[in-house]
């Protein structure tokens, strides 16, 4: 049986260890910029920075994950259809339309909605589209546990 809580915990994982890793890259960087540290073989002090600066999107892309498993969990539950497929928007809008615990509003689907529009531009960064507002992972944590919050505790 599925534990509501158990899945909150590891969205708020990711968002955790996205911090612990910007401050290790944040601590080790300096001192391999000058040598002082020396680098994985076949990297570069580019990759380091380059790292550096996706590290957040980079945990929010895995916090993405975490909370599509919990949904996809659930909707199993559900339908009880192991070889379900269903788009992730559709996905988001029958947990919120068929949910069996607290109501989710539509304000809350539509925040779900834009992590997930900036979750997409960074896995997919399309040419074709004006790039969605970011969404800090802080900000991504809180919309997408407030519509876990609204399932129920187990299943």
């Amino acid at each position: 049986m599925a534990e509501r809580q158990a899945f909150i915990d590891r969205v708020k994982g990711a968002e955790r260890e996205s911090y612990v890793v910007a401050a290790a890259v944040a601590h080790y960087r300096p001192f391999a910029l000058v040598g002082d540290a020396q680098l994985p073989t076949r990297t570069s002090p580019r990759d380091l920075v380059a790292a550096a600066d996706q590290v957040e999107s980079t945990y929010l892309i895995r916090m993405w994950a975490e909370f599509e498993t919990a949904l996809r969990s659930y909707r199993r539950h559900i339908t009880r259809d192991p070889d379900d497929r269903i788009s992730t928007r559709n996905l988001i809008d029958w947990t919120a339309g068929v949910k069996q615990g607290r109501a989710i509003s539509a304000d809350v689907r539509d925040d779900v909605h834009e992590v997930r529009e900036y979750r997409n531009f960074l896995v997919h960064e399309r040419d074709d589209q004006a790039p969605p507002a970011a969404v800090a992972i802080e900000v991504a944590r809180t919309r997408l546990n407030t519509l876990l919050h609204c399932l129920p505790i187990q299943w």
